[in-house]
């Protein structure tokens, strides 16, 4: 083999390397989807970080809380400070019991059929619970689309779209957050609310390329 041979090999291996470096986000989201659909919960797990996911919503959820309850250092009478106090209190392990018991690869899974997440044992939105109606319901539903926007080099965030509402911001959207660790394993480690407060959230740099459904 030439040299010439060789060199132009070891540019095929890099530009190979590079695209699978690029496109594993997208890959690891549609093995995701595929062990979802499948209610494959062994090959759903290994890439979901569930503590992760569990903080998100965690601190989501917390962030609402603050947002409605006045802060106690604000309030000028002593009850009205610990009134304050005891309901943030409350707020917090209210919102750590409900998320723990939220956190499931079941829900999980269903968030990504529904584009949102619900309570377990809850009716999916917009279906009713049973008979010819509620089956007639689940087969006319819209199949959700899902639009990508890169966070940096090691974050991907994929927003369900309703496509019978495309005027709807990613603000409005479920969003599941991929993260990368290593060279090329990306992991679920955030689920972002539709119209919940994102702490810290980066400017985001929209992908308009998309993987294979």
């Amino acid at each position: 083999m030439t040299s010439k041979s060789l060199k132009s090999l070891l540019v095929v291996a890099l530009v190979a390397v590079a695209a699978y470096w690029y496109w594993s986000p997208f890959l690891a989201l549609w093995q995701l989807k595929s062990a979802a659909r499948e209610n494959d919960a062994a090959a759903f797990n290994e890439r979901i970080d569930f503590p992760k996911v569990r903080d998100s919503l965690k601190s989501q959820f917390s962030a609402m809380f603050e947002e409605r309850l006045p802060a106690a250092g604000d309030l000028d009478d002593p009850r009205a400070k610990a009134g304050a106090a005891f309901g943030a209190r409350l707020g917090a392990m209210i919102v750590n019991k409900f998320v723990d018991t939220m956190v499931r690869p079941e829900t999980i899974m269903r968030a990504m059929q529904d584009g949102r997440l619900t309570a377990p044992g809850a009716a999916a939105p917009g279906t009713q619970p049973s008979g010819e109606a509620g089956g007639q319901a689940q087969a006319t539903k819209p199949k959700l689309e899902w639009t990508y926007e890169r966070e940096g080099v090691n974050k991907l965030v994929a927003y369900a779209t309703d496509p019978q509402k495309p005027t709807q911001t990613n603000d409005e959207k479920l969003g599941l957050v991929l993260e990368r660790s290593g060279f090329a394993q990306w992991r679920l480690t955030e689920v972002r609310l539709s119209g919940m407060p994102q702490r810290g959230a980066p400017i985001a740099v929209t992908v308009y390329a998309s993987p294979p459904q």
